[in-house]
């Protein structure tokens, strides 16, 4: 079990753990000459019980709040030291906020330096702090009065404090591996060593870890435990592991993350709940900047609001909210965080992450609030329960691994009137009634589009993409199509979806039509005019059109940017070969580019950018295109064979 001392500075902290361990955990000369603690101090207690108790000496001097935030980060007990002759001072307050924000579930109260004051004193000391601490998450709390100089109540304390250790169940040795580096330092004959308190999962000799945000391999090539040279350790335990790989020193800071391979991804969006402490003097605004703590690793971020527009978050009020931020960081679901002021002087809320790979602003808020309120009950059945009776598909493999499981774990499946099916290499989750609700409706969709266009060999894939989307999930709704077609009930012939056994009619009058529209763009080579002018020049009757337009897009043979303009597939390959032709020599893929590489005016070239959005060649992100799936260009133009 790990205990951190908290308290005001000068109060007795590293003289407490020195009485109770024989440890002296002020270890920098400068610590010593200057009598306050700067870095962090670490002293172990062992019982023939085989229960440890691991000490963290966190300093209390303002100037070292940062170092004091990350080293109570994932410990099990706070100890907090308030000395009998001061009574509670502005640290005290704060690294109770700390405690308090941060999870620490026990709490144990220390008067020290009782032999300077008299019995009265004491308990005025006493009811002080217990008045502080009923409306934080220990109202109910074991208080020790003690001497560390004299001894005096240490024995009761040391007691108390191992029959803790004795009964402390671990709930964090689940999932993969993660420890936040707190310190790292070379050892000759051992190489280099890093130390943290594990927070998730388990460790042995000869794992291959890896080191974030870098993304080095690395291998444990010793490691001791709560001081101890072992072969394994857990969650909750201080550990100093050996590394073998090629990585130094330097290239570690202080907050880097070692992690079980295929974990949580890096990520400059961490979706979060979060609490403004009562004490924060003033509110937060959308967007507010920020000092993000995680692990033992601090960033500048801004605060976005998500479950609120316009209000501010006020002292004392919780909400949901994303920490944008401008280099990319590690994090999983659960992981307490803590929030300053972006200069650093206060600490103003803190939280825990709900979701390590939060989305880019603009996606449904509706469905992002579901997710986000799902996430933050902590039982992972319960949560995906309320998840898929939102009549949402849940992706697992995104699921499991925000909750730190490199693999999916199939024990934890929900199985009951769910339907679990695969795609693209994940592994996806959704009511029984919204699969039947999905692939009737596709059934019906085939249905009605072939009594509509018996001449077409059904839905073209891009086609049904769009429908789709107007009703499902697109990952749902395609899953459902491939059941369909594996199944035999639809058939997939030149690119199109249709009823097995389905024939399409022939009209030669509405074919002679289409061969003159498609001869007409053909003889324009890579011109693209209006509807209306095409149907000029093709001399197609407007009573004619739809039907002959709609037997061109049936075969997969004509593409609809809108409904002013159509094109050829050949066509839009030219516009794409001109558009990764520009990617290719370093040009930005804006409008302005894009219509000079095309030789087309200011509309056409925005229909036809949008138009491959659609068709996921392209997306755009703000003024400018990014290119997507390549390789799959073929396809979705319609041109494989």
């Amino acid at each position: 079990m790990i205990v951190a001392t908290a308290g005001h500075v000068d109060h007795g902290k590293t003289s407490l753990i020195r009485g109770l361990t024989g440890v002296e955990t002020d270890t920098l000369a400068e610590e010593i000459e200057r009598g306050l603690s700067i870095n962090l101090g670490y002293a172990y207690l062992s019982q023939a019980s085989d229960h440890t108790l691991g000490f963290i000496d966190v300093p209390g001097h303002r100037r070292f709040i940062n170092t004091m935030i990350s080293g109570i980060s994932g410990v099990d007990m706070g100890l907090l030291v308030v000395a009998a002759d001061d009574g509670p001072m502005p640290q005290t307050l704060e690294h109770i906020d700390v405690l308090d924000i941060l999870g620490v579930e026990a709490l144990c109260v220390v008067i020290n330096k009782v032999d300077r004051v008299d019995a009265l004193r004491v308990s005025e000391v006493l009811q002080q702090v217990d008045a502080l601490l009923q409306t934080r998450r220990w109202p109910e709390h074991v208080s020790f009065a003690v001497s560390s100089q004299s001894g005096q109540g240490l024995e009761a304390l040391k007691k108390h404090l191992v029959t803790a250790a004795e009964t402390h169940q671990r709930q964090r040795n689940t999932g993969g591996f993660r420890l936040s580096i707190d310190r790292s330092f070379n050892i000759n004959g051992v190489g280099l060593v890093v130390t943290g308190t594990a927070s998730a999962g388990e460790v042995k000799k000869g794992d291959l870890l890896e080191l974030l945000p870098g993304g080095q391999s690395v291998r444990i090539r010793h490691l001791r435990a709560n001081n101890c040279e072992v072969d394994g350790a857990s969650a909750g335990q201080r550990v100093a592991l050996a590394l073998a790989g090629k990585v130094s020193q330097k290239q570690i800071e202080r907050g880097d993350w070692l992690v079980t391979p295929n974990g949580p991804p890096l990520s400059q969006r961490l979706d979060v709940e979060v609490t403004l402490l009562g004490s924060a003097p003033y509110a937060l605004k959308h967007m507010a900047p920020v000092k993000l703590y995680i692990g033992a690793k601090r960033r500048a971020a801004r605060l976005a609001h998500i479950d609120r527009t316009e209000q501010p978050l006020k002292p004392g009020e919780s909400c949901l909210a994303q920490l944008i931020l401008d280099d990319p960081i590690s994090g999983a679901w659960g992981e307490p965080i803590l929030i300053q002021d972006h200069a650093e002087t206060l600490v103003l809320g803190g939280g825990k992450v709900l979701d390590p790979e939060g989305p880019k602003f603009g996606k449904s808020r509706n469905d992002r609030l579901h997710w986000l309120r799902a996430l933050q009950i902590s039982d992972a059945k319960s949560s995906l329960t309320q998840l898929l009776h939102g009549e949402h598909t849940v992706d697992l493999s995104r699921f499991w691994r925000n909750r730190n499981y490199p693999q999916v774990p199939e024990s934890l499946f929900p199985r009951d009137e769910v339907r679990i099916f695969e795609r693209e290499g994940n592994i996806w989750a959704v009511t029984e009634k919204q699969w039947q609700s999905a692939t009737q409706w596709l059934a019906d969709y085939i249905n009605r589009w072939h009594r509509e266009q018996p001449q077409s060999l059904g839905v073209k894939m891009t086609s049904l993409n769009k429908a789709l989307a107007g009703h499902f999930d697109l990952t749902l709704g395609l899953a459902a199509a491939d059941a369909l077609l594996r199944s035999g009930s639809l058939a997939l012939r030149e690119g199109h979806i249709s009823r097995q056994g389905f024939q399409p009619a022939k009209s030669q009058e509405a074919l002679d039509h289409w061969q003159a529209l498609k001869q007409q763009l053909q003889q324009g080579g890579v011109a693209l005019p209006l509807l209306s002018d095409l149907l000029s020049l093709a001399q197609v009757p407007d009573q004619f059109a739809q039907q002959a337009l709609r037997i061109g897009m049936g075969r997969g043979e004509l593409h609809e940017l809108n409904k002013h303009r159509y094109a050829l597939p050949t066509q839009l390959l030219h516009y794409y070969q001109c558009l990764t032709l520009a990617h290719d020599q370093g040009e930005a893929l804006s409008v302005a580019v894009l219509k000079s590489r095309f030789g087309t005016g200011r509309n056409l070239t925005v229909e036809i950018l949008e138009h491959f959005d659609r068709l996921h060649l392209t997306r755009r992100e703000g003024n400018v295109r990014v290119l997507l799936a390549r390789a799959n260009v073929q396809r979705a133009l319609g041109l494989e064979a």
